[in-house]
């Protein structure tokens, strides 16, 4: 094959992947339930046990 082929060929794959990499990123942001929207889990100090 020649290399305007192969250029062809892995410019159809790059795009490929990078076309998933955005579906999984909109799903993931937008249909999937988060529980803490801003990505920090918040704990009150007082429920976590001592050590002794």
């Amino acid at each position: 094959m020649k290399l305007k082929h192969v250029l062809w060929i892995i410019t159809g794959i790059v795009a490929v992947v990078t076309m998933a990499v955005g579906v999984a990123i909109l799903v993931d942001r937008f249909i999937t339930r988060k529980e803490c929207p801003d990505g920090y889990i918040e704990c009150e100090t007082e429920d976590i046990p001592e050590e002794e």
